[in-house]
């Protein structure tokens, strides 16, 4: 047996596992330790980051709600001066109706007096006329009766 090469291969295959189980399980453990540190660090590093993504979130919700806020401000504004702005038109709208209106009241009204005037005007021009030829062509002795009814008529109006 002790002069067998294959005890001896046996022997000294076992004793070269012995001899290299603690040099392999060190090294074996410490690559695995190395591999540990480095996934916590990653770990570590990862909830860093997720906490800092959370707080920039956090902040970009806040800052939305403040733009929302500001432009809920400017739109609440933005109507209230149209509706200013739309009240002014209105009112000077109604007051410009209004004058124009008024003008025209009393621009017909002066046409209309105008116009009376000038009836009148022509009427007794026409009327003068009529009583001149009426005048010219009447006999004398009727012209004397309504001379004398005309100043009848006159003195008893006074």
């Amino acid at each position: 047996m002790f002069e067998d090469p294959k005890f001896w291969l046996l022997v000294s295959f076992v004793l070269f596992v012995i001899l290299m189980i603690k040099p392999f399980k060190s090294m074996l453990i410490g690559g695995l330790d190395q591999k540990i540190e480095e996934i916590k660090s990653n770990i570590n590093s990862s909830l860093k980051s997720f906490s800092e993504a959370e707080t920039k979130l956090k902040e970009a919700e806040k800052q939305t709600a403040d733009l929302d806020n500001k432009i809920q401000e400017l739109l609440n504004s933005a109507q209230s001066q149209a509706e200013t702005i739309s009240k002014n038109i209105v009112d000077k709208t109604v007051q410009a109706i209004s004058s124009k209106e008024k003008n025209s009241l009393e621009r017909i009204k002066q046409i209309e007096i105008s116009a009376i005037q000038s009836i009148r005007n022509q009427a007794s021009i026409e009327l003068s006329q009529l009583i001149h030829n009426y005048l010219i062509n009447m006999p004398e002795n009727e012209k004397t009766l309504v001379l004398k009814k005309s100043l009848s008529e006159l003195e008893s109006i006074n």
